[in-house]
């Protein structure tokens, strides 16, 4: 075999080897945008979620131009998530790119309203900004 093939197969299997299936991916964590409708009453929804070895945290903005705050309690089980605030329940499904479900205050039977927010699934990759400084 060449050097060239050789070089051609390992780049390949090395590719291959880092790819996972999309069963595999972590359905909840990472940033989502949307809104909670609230008999018509329409407010913005933002809610980004990390997985740290199963350990499931996050934070959540119900407004543009107000700061984060931390999610109280956050509860991933297959395609269920459940989030809570200080006030707020969240309980919704993963369909695709879209987490939807229901809204209510903690502690009352029923919920308030409807949320629905899309998974912003581009994910950041350092190597393709620019690197500026120093040159070599």
């Amino acid at each position: 075999m060449t050097g060239k093939k050789m070089i051609v197969i390992l780049a390949a299997a090395a590719g291959c080897a880092t790819m996972r299936p999309a069963s595999s991916r972590d359905l909840a964590a990472g940033h989502w945008s949307g809104q909670i409708d609230r008999d018509g009453w329409l407010q913005p929804l933002s809610l980004d979620i990390e997985n740290d070895d199963g350990t499931y945290r996050g934070e959540w903005r119900a407004s543009a131009g107000i700061a984060s705050e931390p999610l109280q309690k956050v509860d991933v089980s297959g395609d269920t998530v459940r989030l809570e605030t200080d006030q707020l329940l969240f309980v919704g499904r993963i369909r695709g790119s879209r987490l939807s479900g229901t809204v209510s205050h903690k502690g009352t039977d029923g919920a308030d309203g409807q949320f629905s927010v899309i998974h912003d699934e581009v994910e950041h990759n350092p190597g393709s900004e620019p690197i500026f400084g120093e040159m070599p």
